[in-house]
């Protein structure tokens, strides 16, 4: 799967179809009562800024794939995302507003329907861009229902199929399985699907756990987060060159998108990285602060990396928002090279993995005046191998891609992808001049930090 913004993505021109809810389920959402299921700590993070973000600047994830070569059939693809709809609670779920403390609903399997609507045709892939930006910004949003959008672009012999969310209803991972399943459903094989679990249940059951499991300022794992900020300057780590953006302020983002290295460079990357005790992502680990180090960002790099939380299998297929945030400290004195740094960084994933067994949300009342924010971004590194996930040997045929929103940015962020292709980088960052130069250089650094012997 192709990891790419919108602003770079090239749809193909065609007429636009989309699926929306019935009446019937619009009426059924407006009159479902409370569920008493609190949102995530995630979603409660990001519904607390969502009455306060102007609409089309949301953070949405979206996929797209092409269905199989022919005409496309918009009632099996109509029943094929109102299949998917009932198979997956948290796309029947919703939020009212305020955001501040907002109660949660459900709209049942059987209440749940969609219909077609013809949104026109589009003469130039830029035309359909620019209503696919329009519309994702539109409908995705946490206090809508539904806070994602489905659509196809129709063509002489086949389509594209878009699928796009708030981060409430979705991850990085949750898009594979859109990929699959509805493809899947569209050929006729929903039954074959295997069973799945619930992310309004993972809910439920987080809450239940962090109110069985407080945690106090004595204990280590918020001694040690403690520390990692106070390493940061009493705040979130920051990438450590300077990017041209004071703090408090936002600008426009910028992205850099390239490939790093090909199929069998990877491939020789990672043999390389374990080899030399590591893995492939604690090789880029290792990569990311060497390049930076070379720059001038020192031998001691803090960042925060996600991780997912789909340790049982009952989440294997489920669609929802299971990630967390881990503080990685990666201090590099001394190495010179990957396969000197990966074992270092393979301890320091180690440990920062144990950090977020206590997550952040609970963490911060115990920091008081220790801890101020200072940027609305936190400089992350994710990597994620997209090789691993649910029927990603057909990514290629489907020409599946994940899709992001472009917003504003006051910080640098790092998406590293695996695929069947290679190793590729997404990067967001502020679209400052400074920035411009630091992160394309940082980005040229990191390339040829990877490809060296």
């Amino acid at each position: 799967m192709r990891v790419t913004t919108m602003d770079r993505y090239e749809p193909a021109p065609g007429r636009v179809v989309e699926f929306v809810p019935s009446p019937a389920a619009l009426r059924a959402a407006d009159g479902a009562p409370p569920v008493p299921v609190p949102p995530s700590v995630n979603q409660r993070f990001h519904l607390a800024t969502a009455e306060h973000t102007p609409e089309g600047a949301g953070h949405w994830l979206a996929c797209a794939f092409d269905l199989p070569d022919g005409p496309v059939d918009l009632d099996a693809l109509r029943a094929a995302f109102e299949a998917w709809g009932r198979r997956h609670e948290t796309l029947r779920s919703g939020f009212r507003a305020p955001a501040a403390d907002p109660g949660r609903f459900v709209v049942s399997a059987p209440a749940y329907g969609l219909v077609a609507r013809d949104a026109g045709a589009f003469a130039s892939g830029a035309e359909v861009r620019e209503w696919l930006t329009r519309r994702l910004g539109a409908a995705c949003r946490p206090l809508n229902w539904p806070s994602y959008l489905f659509a196809v672009v129709v063509r002489p012999g086949g389509g594209t199929v878009y699928c796009g969310f708030d981060h409430c209803n979705a991850d990085a991972y949750s898009l594979a399985v859109a990929v699959r399943e509805i493809r899947q459903s569209y050929a006729g094989a929903a039954g074959e699907l295997p069973a799945t679990g619930s992310f309004v249940d993972h809910c439920a059951e987080e809450a239940e756990q962090a109110s069985a499991r407080t945690v106090d300022a004595g204990d280590p794992r918020v001694r040690d987060w403690a520390a990692f900020f106070a390493g940061c300057g009493g705040t979130t780590p920051a990438f450590p060159l300077p990017l041209g953006v004071p703090p408090g302020a936002r600008v426009p983002q910028g992205t850099d998108a390239r490939p790093l290295l090909g199929p069998d460079a990877a491939d020789a990357f990672e043999a390389r990285c374990r080899a030399a005790g590591g893995s492939a992502f604690t090789g880029v680990l290792t990569a990311v602060a060497l390049a930076a180090r070379g720059l001038g960002g020192g031998d001691v790099l803090r960042l925060c990396t996600p991780l997912h939380t789909r340790y049982e299998e009952r989440w294997t297929h489920a669609v929802g928002w299971f990630t967390t945030i881990a503080p990685l400290t990666l201090d590099i004195t001394g190495v010179r090279g990957i396969e000197d740094g990966v074992r270092g960084a393979r301890d320091a994933f180690r440990a920062a993995r144990a950090l977020a067994e206590v997550s952040f949300a609970q963490v911060l009342p115990l920091l008081g005046g220790a801890f101020r924010r200072t940027r609305d971004d936190v400089f992350m590194v994710s990597y994620i191998d997209y090789r691993r996930l649910p029927g990603s040997a057909h990514h290629q045929d489907a020409n599946a891609h994940h899709i992001s929103s472009v917003t504003t940015a006051d910080d640098a962020q790092f998406w590293f992808s695996r695929t069947h292709e290679g190793l590729f980088l997404r990067a967001r960052f502020p679209a400052t001049p400074a920035a411009g130069a630091v992160v394309t250089g940082f980005a040229d650094a990191l390339g040829e930090t990877l490809a060296r012997p």
